[in-house]
């Protein structure tokens, strides 16, 4: 039987990474791939508050089903996250801010989490987005047992690349902020094409390759740990030689 993981055994892991007090981090999370963690995802969180200490910044992506389905009311304070445990359990805390945008909003806790998340975003992806500013800031992508597949600020450089498979959209519905229901609200998106597929797995493999990437094993999980900057200069170079890059089967 593998051995619980603990708080410290986390906090140990992230400093080996790299990860420091006062960096802002993004992160993209299974806690399932610890294994078994005493505490659960708030042993998780606190390992990261821990590590990147009162000046530092923890992101998460607190994406909804938001007009990807049936679901046509979207409420910033108690629409769930639906990117894992750890994602929800930041957006649950008191002092944690979360974004606007109905269908990509992200929560964020921290000193920059105003700057992050208080703007009325017009895309979820776009340059006017958290993820545009997460470059600016060369934030740190964490990725905690999940591949490159789930690291979304990928699906910026699509947005900055005007790829020709995606198209902007907007899609309305019923949106609440702090409690207040505006009827006609909506959330313009970067929106795939019919049967294009996305696969950032290559991408992932040459960030690898060149340096880029971090890697630590925490219990049953592998990390990977790059800047928001090396990521986004490196893709849009693969995205001005071929336009199809970040698709699957080409």
């Amino acid at each position: 039987m593998n051995a619980c993981v603990v708080q410290r055994d986390i906090t140990e892991g992230l400093k080996r990474l790299g990860l420091n007090k006062g960096d802002t981090v993004m992160i993209h999370s299974s806690l399932s791939s610890f294994g078994r963690v005493e505490g659960g995802a708030k042993t998780v969180v606190d390992a990261l508050l821990d590590v990147l200490g009162n000046e530092g910044t923890l992101v998460v992506p607190t994406f909804s089903k938001y007009l990807l389905g049936d679901e046509k009311v979207w409420d910033r304070e108690k629409t769930p996250s639906l990117m894992g445990i750890i994602s929800e359990t930041v957006r649950l805390r008191p002092d944690a801010v979360r974004s606007s945008h109905a269908a990509h909003p992200i929560s964020a806790v921290g000193p920059m989490a105003d700057f992050l998340c208080r703007e009325p975003y017009k895309t979820g992806f776009g340059a006017d987005s958290p993820f545009k500013k997460l470059v600016d800031l060369n934030a740190w992508i964490l990725l905690i047992g999940v591949d490159y597949n789930r690291c979304t600020i990928i699906h910026l450089l699509e947005a900055e690349a005007n790829v020709p498979y995606r198209f902007l959209e907007e899609r309305k519905a019923t949106v609440i902020i702090d409690g207040v229901e505006n009827p006609k609200g909506s959330a313009w998106e970067y929106t795939r094409k019919d049967g294009i597929v996305n696969d950032f797995l290559t991408f992932g493999k040459e960030m690898e390759e060149k340096g880029f990437v971090r890697i630590e094993k925490i219990g049953n999980s592998i990390l990977r740990m790059f800047k928001a900057k090396d990521m986004y200069c490196l893709g849009m170079e693969k995205l001005k030689e071929d336009p199809y890059y970040l698709v699957k089967n080409k």
